[in-house]
């Protein structure tokens, strides 16, 4: 890769960032390494066909990312480090702040978050993947756990505490009244969600209520008619994975937590604003290591299977 930007345009926006890092007080020392890193992404978004700002989107971001992680160290063997890649990412946020405050794009896009050796954690599926779970499932059920899980986003807690009368079908909006940090929020569904929902509440839910309490207000029961737990609703996931009898996808190690990073990384790709994904996903931020003032976003649809 070169190392000189030669888009006139990225030129000013790299000196405009300079000015954004000295008047912040980033300490750098006699280093310019906050200038150096960015200018390297301008480099690659040069390398990528990309000749204006506001090309650059989500999926651009992720790309990038991908080559942070197999990028070689300048110096010594092996790849960048948890903290060089951390760091890259980090610049990433403060250009895009700097973008934004400065009006040159409308929309923020999405910056991935690195965790290292913990990648396990946010294992992901990708829209084939997704497509085969449903295909394999073998009732409403499953296939409404896929809906609310993947579809909506919802966190395991946030999946066992849902009642039915959260499901506002008549609106198209999963209601989440006790989310992280108490927060309460409103999930749209999209047309195909809401199909598999309103089939499981009309069939198999109310199958499972047969000559059980009537009043139980949870919105997935398990055979004894109660509130699914967590680990009860996962096991269901692990059930439906196997199923698959695809040996690469059950390796994987998949939980419901996965399910949210699978659509948070679709919505991404599919260049859903970092604003709508934000409150899609109930997050005080879209990811844990940059903070967004991010106002008066317009709101994209959904772009979901």
């Amino acid at each position: 890769m070169k190392n000189r930007i030669q888009n006139k345009d990225f030129r000013r926006l790299l000196d405009a960032f300079d000015s954004f890092i000295k008047v912040r007080n980033y300490k750098t020392g006699n280093s310019r390494m906050y200038q150096n890193t960015l200018i390297e992404f301008l480099v690659w978004l040069e390398e990528s066909g990309i000749s204006r700002i506001q090309e650059l989107t989500s999926k651009e971001s992720i790309k990038y990312f991908e080559y942070l992680i197999a990028r070689p160290k300048l110096r010594g063997e092996g790849t960048l480090s948890q903290k060089s890649i951390k760091f890259h990412l980090f610049v990433q946020g403060l250009f895009l702040l700097n973008l934004m405050e400065n009006k040159e794009i409308e929309n923020g896009y999405y910056i991935p978050s690195y965790e290292g050796g913990n990648e396990k954690a946010r294992n992901t599926l990708s829209v084939e993947e997704i497509k085969s779970l449903y295909k394999n499932a073998e009732n409403e059920l499953e296939r409404a756990l896929l809906s609310v899980a993947y579809g909506c986003g919802l966190r395991r807690s946030e999946i066992s505490a849902l009642d039915l009368k959260d499901v506002k079908l008549a609106t198209g909006m999963v209601v989440v009244r006790s989310g992280k940090n108490s927060k309460r929020r409103e999930v749209p569904m999209s047309d195909t969600v809401m199909g598999y929902l309103k089939k499981y509440i009309q069939e198999e839910r109310s199958q499972r209520l047969a000559g059980k309490n009537q009043t139980e207000e949870a919105f997935f029961i398990n055979s004894k008619g109660r509130r699914s737990t967590g680990e009860n609703l996962n096991d269901i996931l692990k059930k439906m994975i196997e199923q698959t009898k695809n040996f690469e996808l059950i390796q994987k190690d998949i939980t419901l937590h996965c399910l949210r990073h699978s659509i948070a990384n679709h919505l991404a790709e599919n260049n859903a604003g970092i604003d709508f994904i934000r409150r899609f996903l109930g997050h005080s931020d879209i990811n844990t290591t940059y903070i967004y003032a991010l106002k008066n976003k317009k709101r994209k649809p959904i772009v979901t299977f």
